[in-house]
């Protein structure tokens, strides 16, 4: 007979920081989830410095990235598939997906017929995914663990993604170094294998609610109504959506700031990603180590604008060490910020609503950080990449310091 979680509490003592492991579902969906992140990773290092290659452009690295994200712009209208579909179902066919998309950039790259236009439509492809994918994913947190572990359940979800971020460059640098890029599609598309099986193996019920509160046609909009209805909502979004047009964006431009400005070399990409992503583990952490206490309104506030100090000292890093010690506060308080989101936005939403709130959540990140991206590479074009920088961080900066001022909506949330 296995031991309840209580039982596991008290004979391992385990923090509250970490509770949601004590939930055999969410252990294998963790484990599923940090796998596919690797992988993810892996491929993103060497996306990256392959467009740079093949175009030197750093126009074309935002372009890539925006069309990547651009579809997430409608993932409001999407949500309505993660609260009234199967998500077990959903989530098979869309690593399934995403896994494909890989294998084709493998066969082209080995192939000798890989292209920019080829990735872009592929990156395309892997957007109009996400929008399902990502709202999907994130409200599965809610059927493997109970209410009460919502709040570390988040973070530590987030965590998978962040540690991924530390070893998947790691991995993709010598991978490239060794066997050059085709290999760190072919991994990627490999890793889906580890989510789908943690998918698959979930014992919880991830079928559909058996009653909606109204009708599709209703229900496509029920989120944002909701979302827009709600003060401290709307403050969250509208932080998140600032952040992503202006700030977050910055991560499109690492591998020609790394290039360009500092001068490393580029297996130097994968070392800075990896020190972003190390910033990132700490603050979620840190996040989850508070999930307790009755501070979910104030860590966004809190967060923003350290982000937007961090990205204001990191553009005015000229050596590698300077740029890593800014980016270990930069992972630190983007992640603050965006998972602290997500956990007010899930942790105070009504269940059945969660799913299509969280595709808000997703749009306002995924859906606007790719016109960030698009606008920085424009910008970057027209007063320099560093310039261009300073300027977002400003905007971000000053946005985040007047919501702590007047942001009386999200500092009263209460649990």
């Amino acid at each position: 007979m296995e031991p309840t979680v209580e039982e596991t509490r008290r004979v391992w003592k385990v923090p509250s920081a970490l509770s949601a492991f004590t939930h055999p579902d969410f252990r294998l969906f963790w484990i599923g989830a940090f796998l596919s992140f690797t992988g993810s990773w892996v491929q993103s290092f060497g996306q990256q410095a392959l467009v740079y290659d093949l175009t030197h452009s750093e126009f074309k690295l935002g372009l890539i990235t925006f069309l990547g994200a651009v579809p997430m712009f409608f993932g409001p209208l999407f949500g309505w598939v993660a609260d009234r579909c199967n998500k077990r179902v959903v989530l098979v066919c869309c690593q399934v997906s995403l896994g494909l998309s890989a294998l084709v950039m493998f066969f082209a790259l080995s192939g000798g017929w890989a292209s920019f236009e080829l990735m872009c439509v592929l990156a395309f492809w892997n957007g109009v995914t996400s929008i399902i994918e990502i709202p999907t994913r994130q409200s599965l947190i809610s059927r493997v663990v109970p209410p009460e572990d919502i709040a570390s359940a988040i973070p530590m979800n987030a965590a998978a993604f962040n540690g991924a971020r530390v070893i998947g460059p790691m991995i993709g640098g010598i991978l490239f170094t060794t066997l050059g890029y085709s290999t760190l599609y072919l991994v990627n598309a490999i890793s889906f294998l580890a989510l789908i099986f943690a998918i698959l193996g979930i014992k919880a019920d991830l079928t559909a609610a058996q009653q909606f509160s109204s009708g599709l046609r209703e229900t496509l909009f029920e989120g944002v109504r909701y979302v827009a209805q709600v003060a401290a909502f709307r403050l969250l979004v509208l932080l998140l959506v600032v952040n992503s047009l202006f700030g977050l964006c910055y991560f499109s431009q690492l591998a020609a700031f790394t290039e360009s400005h500092l001068g490393a070399p580029k297996s130097e990409l994968s070392s800075l990603m990896t020190t972003i992503g190390i910033g990132a583990i700490i603050g979620l952490v840190a996040l989850a180590a508070v999930s307790r206490l009755p501070l979910k309104g104030w860590v966004p506030l809190i967060s923003i604008v350290g982000f937007g100090a961090s990205l204001l000292c990191f553009s005015f890093a000229h050596t590698l060490f300077e740029a890593k010690a800014c980016g270990v506060f930069l992972g630190l308080f983007s992640a603050g910020h965006m998972a602290g989101t997500n956990t007010a936005l899930q942790y105070f939403a009504p269940a059945e609503l969660r799913g299509r709130v969280v595709s808000v959540h997703a749009w306002a990140l995924g859906g606007v950080w790719p016109l960030g991206a698009l606008l920085l590479g424009k910008m970057a074009d027209l007063i320099g990449l560093v310039s261009a920088f300073r300027l977002g961080a400003c905007v971000v900066l000053a946005v985040g310091l007047s919501a702590l001022v007047f942001g009386s909506s999200l500092k009263s949330l209460k649990d």
